[in-house]
């Protein structure tokens, strides 16, 4: 999902939007072309000082990053895909570490001659493009976006810096409205290909705008599985012949250790676009006032208050992790913000379980127990679900299998547009043919294309929610109380938009005597001195932006209520491939 990464519509990003046109307009489309800006991003990434980002700027304990895929990941046999990826050393595709930094900007330079004049007097380039970077109104964003303007201006590129509101900014990236933006994803499961599909043509979190576009024609790439027995070998294919022909490889084969070095393979093939600059690995830094207790976060970012107490009462908490949410559909939401909002109100067939120790689980959750796939002749597996007895949703209506048949075909659907639309890739008939079917009330059966390893990691992920059709069939039900129909632990009862958002716990919902929080306050804001200041006076409980100014201070003073906590996913810069970099000689 999640992200911090990805959304979606249209964007009023006026300068922006008429520099990537022009840009885009001009795109040399040549395979010769392209390999040549592969080549200058990945220089230009060489330039950065990640471990200045991680412990001087951000100040979060976060790990300068060498990989796309973040750390933690495990393989088959129990190594990180993290230190077997790139160069397999353990330092990924570039040395991060302090050490290379002379070597790495000796090495970026030596590139950069090829393309660009330089004024030898100055060491700096005179003909590189200007460019904008694109971040979120954030002041950690903007400081790392200004530490990345120096740099580059001291080797004579001129990039100047625009912040958007958050939904601004998600929706100007999606529609490729940009130059070079920051990025960051949040895994959605704990699998690699949750950080690699999402680059294939048609994928709603494709902000780097690969196979759309000018870049959709492009046949500049190389695919040879024959080494791993398959028949697939391109030669200069297109993005959409090459990397979506092995994602989709990836995605049908059920032999996990062919399945990680396939999706090795997809990394390095991302990697040497040079269109995404990892900078760190994220962490997770908060405040929690040391009155609260049973609260967790999971890896993949969701805070959970459900089982929290303030002072060993159960009353109220009240709590901002993000400013107002682009959306709280379930279908449509692609952010860590809104997805923490839906595992409140909200509930999947299965749910993350807290086993203490840093240590989560998927447990049943509007499932009687999580089944075991059936495999079929023909290598697809059915996997068939018993719901609870006493299901409903927050006015009241029984929740039945049907609802999650609908739910499911609309989210994959074509028409919806979904960004994790795609999750449902793995299901046969996807897009407009699901394989999924209430068979009654309470028995819903699905069936996938093969096996999938992180199968029950997707029941519990919030594009795979129930949703109620004759809910959804206004379109604004998704921002108003009295239409904000439900299924979790919590309703919505007040909405200032802008302002603070309320949860009240359904004293109806199935699980509801181990619901020990009634009242959820969730304050709209992405200010991060404001985050602070009302920490401090003790009028919010929980907070997780902390000004880069005052985190030295924080960390001493409230030593005892800072957490950092793991968090799998990788920080990073996202260049459009459809912006012309080239000089114009050569372009």
């Amino acid at each position: 999902m999640v992200l911090v990464g990805c959304g979606g519509g249209s964007s009023d990003n006026g300068g922006a939007d008429a520099a990537a046109t022009s840009a885009a307009a001009a795109l040399d489309t040549s395979a010769e072309a392209e390999a040549a800006r592969s080549e200058i991003r990945n220089a230009i990434g060489l330039l950065f000082d990640r471990t200045h980002i991680c412990v001087d700027i951000a100040q979060a304990d976060q790990i300068p990053a060498s990989t796309f895929v973040c750390q933690g990941v495990g393989e088959p046999d129990g190594s990180d895909f993290m230190q077997n990826a790139g160069r397999g050393n353990g330092t990924g595709y570039y040395d991060a570490g302090q050490d290379a930094l002379a070597a790495n900007f000796a090495s970026a330079v030596e590139t950069l001659k090829k393309y660009y004049e330089v004024d030898e007097g100055t060491g700096k380039f005179t003909n590189f493009p200007s460019m904008t970077y694109l971040y979120n109104t954030n002041e950690s964003h903007k400081a790392i976006g200004e530490y990345l303007q120096s740099a580059l201006a001291q080797v004579g590129i001129d990039m100047s810096l625009e912040n958007q509101e958050w939904a601004t900014f998600l929706n100007t990236r999606k529609a490729g409205d940009y130059s070079i933006a920051r990025n960051g994803w949040i895994m959605d499961y704990t699998d690699p290909i949750c950080m690699l599909d999402m680059w294939t043509s048609g994928s709603g979190n494709n902000d780097a705008q690969f196979g759309k576009g000018d870049h959709a024609t492009i046949a500049a790439y190389d695919l040879d599985l024959t080494g791993l027995g398959y028949e697939t070998k391109v030669e200069k294919g297109t993005w959409a012949e090459t990397y979506d022909v092995l994602i989709d490889t990836i995605n049908k084969e059920s032999d996990q250790t062919k399945r990680f070095q396939l999706m090795h393979l997809a990394e390095d093939f991302i990697m040497s676009t040079g269109a995404l600059c990892p900078l760190y690995y994220y962490t997770n830094p908060y405040l929690l006032n040391k009155d609260v207790e049973g609260f967790y976060v999971t890896p993949l970012g969701f805070s959970h208050f459900d089982k929290t107490t303030v002072g060993g009462a159960g009353d109220s908490i009240s709590v901002t992790y993000g400013s107002e949410p682009d959306t709280l559909d379930p279908a449509l939401n692609s952010a860590v913000d809104g997805a923490t909002t839906l595992v409140h109100t909200f509930e999947g067939l299965a749910r993350w379980k807290n086993e203490g120790d840093g240590k989560y689980s998927i447990e049943p959750a509007c499932a009687q127990e999580m089944v075991e796939g059936v495999v079929n002749d023909d290598g697809t597996v059915t996997y068939t679900y018993t719901l609870r007895d006493g299901l409903t949703w927050s006015d009241g209506q029984p929740l039945t299998a049907k609802d999650f048949e609908f739910a499911w075909k609309r989210a994959a659907s074509e028409e919806l547009g979904a960004d994790y639309g795609e999750m449902y890739s793995v299901v046969v008939g996807y897009p407009n043919e699901l394989a999924v079917t209430a068979l009654d009330d309470k028995t819903l059966e699905v069936t996938t294309t093969n096996l999938i390893a992180y199968w029950d990691e997707l029941m519990a992920f919030p594009v795979f929610y129930p949703v109620r059709e004759d809910v959804v069939s206004n379109e604004s039900w998704a921002t108003d109380p009295s239409t904000y129909i439900c299924n979790g632990p919590y309703s919505i009862t007040d909405w200032a938009h802008n302002s603070v958002i309320t949860l009240t716990k359904r004293e109806d919902y199935w699980d509801a005597a181990n619901v020990s929080m009634n009242e959820i306050k969730w304050f709209l804001s992405d200010d991060s001195n404001t985050n602070l200041a009302n920490w401090e006076k003790g009028d919010w409980h929980f907070i997780d932006e902390i000004p880069t100014n005052e985190m030295a201070r924080v960390k001493e003073q409230y030593a005892d209520q800072y957490v950092v906590a793991p968090y799998a996913g990788t920080y990073y810069v996202c260049w459009n491939v459809c912006g012309e970099i080239l000089p114009a000689a050569q372009a």
